[in-house]
């Protein structure tokens, strides 16, 4: 079970990527991130007091907030700036590199062991993202140079080493209150992160829409859109979190980096190195299934 829900938070994240791309082509980031999480979490909320149980604090609990929620925050700015800077099809495949440090921290946070075929899959992400960066530059650190030397490559590691520490949490989280509840807290409590955040932020990222007819409303439709489609995610990933270990179920989440791709060729014209970017998403989800089906 844990499987297809790790698929749907794949899905899930990879049309969350999209929309937050057409909300920012309207908008600014930070708004349009705000607008995106606080969206997530009245739907997650009114699951929550649907279907019960309501969430109960505890220290554990508090504990767990106030490791995630400075992590959550940095990890989205740099997700948020990632797209911005760069094509969707280039941005996603980046956060490949998150399997591979989540594996890490948890073989040492939780002590779990990935097996040979589950270290395999590790090194076929990083061969993946290694492709992504292949282009015409030569030497064995080429490809990495080349991302590190691209504001997109350099927001996204930022995001990767934030949101490793928050996915290792997340286990702490949804032990204390469960699933639902802890989504509901990553995205009310991010979205009020940023709102405290805006006074000391350039003025660049303050912009809530275009001054152009009609931007506002673009921006809010895809903003709202991207809300319900990264409360879905949430909805995958952390009943997926609570069934299996860290370690093999963010691995299987990153077949969204397929869908991503995809996304962007068909719906925002992402074409130039298509073939560069599916081959290297694929290497990407081929690694993630090893670790989800062997480890």
């Amino acid at each position: 079970m844990w499987i297809a829900l790790a698929l749907l938070s794949a899905a899930g994240s990879a049309a969350t990527a999209f929309s937050l791309k057409r909300a920012m082509s309207w908008g600014g980031p930070i708004a349009s991130t705000i607008l995106l999480r606080a969206s997530a979490g009245v739907i997650l909320l009114t699951a929550v007091l649907i279907l019960g149980p309501a969430p109960v604090d505890s220290p554990a609990y508090l504990r767990a907030v106030a490791i995630a929620l400075p992590f959550e925050l940095i990890g989205t700015l740099g997700w948020a700036m990632a797209l911005r800077s760069g094509e969707l099809s280039l941005v996603q495949p980046l956060f490949g590199l998150l399997p591979v440090v989540v594996t890490l921290s948890g073989a040492v946070v939780f002590g779990e062991r990935p097996t040979p075929a589950a270290l395999a899959g590790v090194a076929l992400v990083a061969a993946g993202i290694y492709t992504l960066g292949v282009n015409r530059a030569r030497g064995p650190l080429a490809p990495f140079k080349a991302l590190a030397s691209h504001p997109a490559g350099r927001w996204a590691g930022l995001s990767v080493l934030a949101w490793s520490v928050t996915s290792v949490v997340h286990k702490l989280g949804i032990a204390a209150v469960g699933p639902m509840s802890w989504g509901v807290t990553l995205a009310f409590g991010s979205a009020f992160g940023f709102l405290l955040l805006i006074p000391f932020l350039p003025e660049s990222l303050r912009v809530v829409a275009i001054q152009v007819p009609g931007a506002r409303r673009h921006w809010s439709r895809w903003a709202a859109l991207g809300g319900g489609l990264f409360a879905l995610q949430q909805v995958g990933l952390q009943f997926a979190l609570r069934e299996a270990p860290v370690s093999y179920v963010i691995p299987l989440t990153s077949t969204s980096l397929v869908f991503a791709v995809l996304v962007g060729a068909a719906f925002l014209g992402e074409r130039a190195a298509l073939r560069q970017r599916l081959g290297a998403a694929t290497l990407v989800a081929t690694g993630a299934a090893l670790v989800a089906l062997y480890g």
